[in-house]
């Protein structure tokens, strides 16, 4: 292996080397591990493999790269170690930032793909920034699951030069899950570089063919990592946690309550009993969620809201348990005194098990029009998840799924069965049936007019394609009218669809303004299980890329929608710009006109909503994010209603490990009682502010510290008063015995 020197860095040139057979590339194994300081050192990185990112694969497909990257990689038994050195010809336009971990939007980065298992479906991903904040995520071609909520544990530094940047990563493999064999591996591996400037480029090590529809099976394979001594793979994660509250829930009329001071402690912990499985189990675990989640208008919307899942105890292994239809939303589980989870792979089969209590049990009551919340209140639930899939044929799968919760007369149990099957590269078939059963207790039948038993079917029938030029997806989904899905977000049943769409796409590269212009025509039809017409709908979309990273999305479309006896004559307009033309500055837009349901009051009105955004970079430090979202309803008496959104996070961001962040989200609703069928407040303010303090060594070792309140304004009051505020603070630290 020899090495020279380029412009003040080092490059690799790899002399000849024997691989395994069916393996690109061939991971040496290093006596020395180097230190992870963002300088790759010639001594450190001697003995490595360099692998060239000489392909440009977006905006122009596989065409020679503009700019140099070498990736290096080697490891020592315990951990995989991977370099980059990312030349730039105007070092001083690299866009880099110091953010919060797997906040890279827009920045230059490098990064790691792997598929441990090389069955071409699941891989993990490891991203670092110039300036070495991480990004982590799974990626699962079978389900189509991408999960960038995953944390592993890992070490990363970057640093800018005067020719470019390099990036260092230290992976240990207790971390990954593999195969658990002292015989040399196989692995499908991709390296990648984003470099945004006027476009957003990527570069890679091999080339893309976008005619072929899975990720996975197009990275290339490296071989090694015989004898793989990860260690005890062992994590014990303690938890501390306290708050302090104080309430009142009439501010114009009641005192502040005596603070409600509360300390908890917990315990989680990882194991690897093998490479290939892991055990994960908590007791009092904090299921605190730090940071408020991001504003949503929901104002004239009939079903529940979707907010992700952000706690560590659930998103481990989480993949494991993802099936077409989303059957599995932990965020169901509220707050557990307790959970175990149990997740692997075995050849070609992969499992998971969970099983947890719950101390406020609620849970979705769906229609076919509007869905609602139910709660059991302080009532303990038994939670339990079982997950079985096998890889069949090439990129294939057959899998079932086992889902119960129970709590006393309340009970719901779902049973599913899933397949995926590849036709060919582009073209996939899925298909996913289920069957649900249901009690419901006397409070329940009698609040939701609900039977107390209830048991129904549901399915998926799907036909996807995507090639380099066209994308055609068919779909028929049919949930029964007494299905329920307790512990997955099935927020509306007692329906059928047909749906059918059909796209074409144009790709010039970055030689012409815009790079990639898309067409697309859908239309889909809903009955009820009666036979009842609820929706015909039709819509033609547009997507365009250009200069500048920007981009023009938009939909034209019309429905005839039935809702509560009626049919109204639905028509939609909306159009999306974003555009980054700086740095440091990212703007967008979105507009929306359509003539809709007043669900309220059951007649036709016109709605207007706007949505603008602008994100700005003052500095490396600095990151300023503020939305507004805007909406008003008119119908043929007046303004029924105008509803506001404003949000502000302001962030300061020490280093990669700390930061101090302002959130304020207040929303604002006027409304016209005399339009209403039933009694509206006329005014209806929120005002939430949050600071918060974070050092995170890694996402297991942390520290947070933070004061929030809450307050409102409804016609009883004069302004905005505080109903709610608190202190708080968290304390966790992971221990590798």
């Amino acid at each position: 292996m020899l090495m020279r020197s380029v412009g003040g860095m080092f490059c690799l040139a790899v002399s000849t080397a024997v691989v395994a057979q069916n393996a690109d590339y061939e991971i040496p194994r290093t006596q020395s591990a180097p230190i992870i300081d963002g300088r790759v050192e010639a001594q450190e990185w001697a003995g490595a493999q360099a692998i060239e990112l000489a392909f440009e694969t977006s905006p122009s497909e596989n065409v020679p790269a503009i700019v140099k990257t070498q990736a290096l990689i080697m490891e020592d038994g315990e951990q995989l170690y991977v370099a980059f050195i990312a030349q730039d010809p105007r070092p001083e336009e690299i866009r880099a930032y110091y953010r919060d971990r797997d906040n890279i939007r827009g920045t230059d980065y490098v990064g790691i793909l792997v598929d441990t298992f090389n069955d071409e479906s699941r891989s993990f991903e490891f991203i670092v920034s110039a300036l070495g904040v991480q990004f982590d995520a799974t990626n699962d071609d079978l389900s189509g699951s991408y999960d960038s909520s995953w944390n592993a544990l890992w070490d990363s530094a970057g640093t800018i030069t005067e020719t470019g940047y390099m990036t260092e990563m230290a992976i240990p493999f207790d971390q990954l899950r593999f195969v658990d064999s002292e015989q040399e591996k196989t692995w499908g591996i991709r390296f990648v570089r984003d470099y945004p400037r006027d476009r957003r480029y990527r570069f890679d090590n091999v080339e893309r063919d976008r005619s072929i529809s899975c990720w996975a099976c197009q990275f290339s394979k490296i071989s090694g990592m015989a004898n793989v001594t990860p260690g005890r793979n062992l994590e014990i994660t303690p938890t501390l946690t306290s708050s302090a509250l104080q309430s009142r829930a009439n501010p114009a009329l009641d005192s502040w309550e005596s603070p409600d001071v509360d300390f908890e402690a917990g315990v989680d912990v990882r194991w690897g009993v093998t490479q290939d499985m892991v055990l994960n189990a908590t007791v009092n675990p904090d299921f605190s969620q730090v940071e408020a989640d991001s504003a949503q208008l929901d104002v004239n919307n009939t079903f529940s809201l979707y907010y992700p899942e952000k706690r560590n105890f659930f998103l481990d292994g989480a993949d494991y348990f993802n099936t077409q239809v989303n059957m599995v939303h932990t965020r169901n589980i509220a707050d557990p005194d307790y959970g175990v989870k149990l997740t692997g792979k075995s050849g070609s089969h992969s499992y998971g098990f969970l099983q947890a209590n719950d101390t406020r049990t609620s849970f979705l009551i769906p229609s076919n029009e509007r869905s609602s919340l139910a709660s059991l209140g302080e009532v303990d639930s038994d939670v339990s998840i079982l997950r079985y899939r096998q890889d069949v044929l090439a990129n294939s799968s057959v899998g079932a799924l086992l889902t119960h919760r129970s709590a006393g007369s309340y009970e719901n149990t779902v049973m599913s069965l899933d397949g995926k099957l590849r036709l060919t590269q582009s073209d996939v078939v899925n298909l996913q049936v289920m069957r649900s059963e249901t009690n419901y207790p006397l409070a329940i039948q009698d609040s939701f007019a609900q039977d107390e038993k209830l048991d129904d079917d549901a399915y998926l029938l799907e036909y996807r394609r995507n090639d380099r030029q066209w994308d055609v997806w068919l779909q028929h989904i049919n949930y029964g009218e007494d299905f329920r899905a307790d512990l997955g977000f099935i927020s509306r049943v007692d329906y059928e669809r047909n749906t059918a769409r059909v796209g074409r796409t144009w790709r010039y590269g970055s030689e012409r303004f815009f790079d990639r212009v898309r067409v697309a025509l859908d239309w889909d039809e809903t009955y009820d299980q009666d036979g009842l017409k609820l929706e015909e709908e039709t819509e033609v979309f547009f997507e365009m890329d250009g200069p500048m990273q920007s981009s023009i999305d938009g939909l034209i479309g019309k429905s005839k929608t039935y809702f509560n006896g009626q049919y109204f004559d639905e028509q939609f307009n909306q159009v999306s710009l974003s555009i980054r033309p700086s740095s440091a500055l990212f703007m967008s837009m979105t507009v929306r006109l359509e003539d809709v349901v007043d669900f309220d009051n059951t007649r036709l009105g016109e709605s207007l909503r706007i949505n603008p955004r602008i994100n700005y970079q003052a500095g490396r430090h600095l990151q300023l994010d503020l939305s507004h979202n805007h909406q008003e309803f008119d119908v043929s008496d007046g303004r029924l209603f105008t509803a506001d959104i404003t949000e502000l996070r302001s962030t300061y961001q020490f280093s990669v490990r700390s930061f101090v962040r302002l959130i304020v989200q207040y929303r604002d609703t006027e409304r016209d009682p005399s339009l209403y069928v039933r009694p509206k407040q006329s005014r209806s303010k929120k005002l939430l502010t949050q600071l918060l303090y974070s050092y995170k060594l890694n996402p297991q070792t942390l520290f947070h510290i933070g004061y929030s309140d809450d307050g409102f304004q409804d016609d009883s009051l004069n302004s905005i008063e505080t109903s709610s505020r608190a202190l708080f603070a968290k304390f966790s630290y992971s221990w590798q015995p």
